[in-house]
């Protein structure tokens, strides 16, 4: 196999699974699947790894892509790969720096953990009757957050009523009607 083929190969690999994710990844938002393992996050103090499938795909990508170019450009052999290699570096060393690892930051510094939302008081959106499912709406900070929510014991809850949080089990919130009459006026 020829380079010209292999940096073909390699802009097209980059570009097909940069498709497929961002399809899979619409449809698993549509299905409301997380599969995220975070196998790489901050563990410990350790800082984002650059070894994301994201930047291994930009690298492979970019360097197909600056490659094809460069031969295309009739450089030699040598000199195409060493412009293929720094452009892939340089590009993928810039979407890390310059896009995962603000992002990281960002959802690190403003997620909550579900344990300390126990207690927390939240309003009903949709009522809870005979142990379905509701939606509570509860502020954290400023934002304004909304959740899938049953009543703790069954009782029904309507609209508009303030509720406690009282547990979290597989992203449902379990909540009962708030014990003092203060909590009532919650306003949301």
């Amino acid at each position: 196999m020829d380079m010209l083929t292999f940096y073909d190969i390699c802009f097209k690999v980059g570009v097909l699974f940069t498709v497929v994710s961002f399809v899979l990844g619409q449809l698993f938002d549509f299905m409301d699947f997380d599969g995220d393992l975070d196998l790489d996050g901050d563990v410990h103090g350790l800082a984002v790894s650059p070894f994301k499938p994201v930047v291994i795909t930009a690298f492979i990508t970019v360097f197909g892509g600056a490659g094809l170019m460069a031969s295309s450009k009739g450089f030699n052999p040598i000199a195409t790969f060493a412009i293929a290699v720094v452009s892939a570096f340089i590009i993928a060393g810039l979407f890390f720096k310059l896009v995962i690892v603000p992002l990281h930051k960002a959802q690190n510094t403003s997620a909550i953990s579900q344990h300390s939302l126990i207690g927390h008081k939240a309003k009903v959106d949709l009522p809870m009757t005979g142990g379905t499912f509701g939606k509570i709406t509860y502020i954290i900070g400023g934002n304004t957050y909304t959740a899938p929510a049953k009543s703790e014991n069954g009782d029904d809850i309507l609209k508009g009523e303030a509720v406690t949080i009282s547990a979290i089990k597989d992203n449902v919130f379990y909540v009962s009607r708030s014990i003092y009459e203060e909590e009532k006026e919650i306003e949301l």
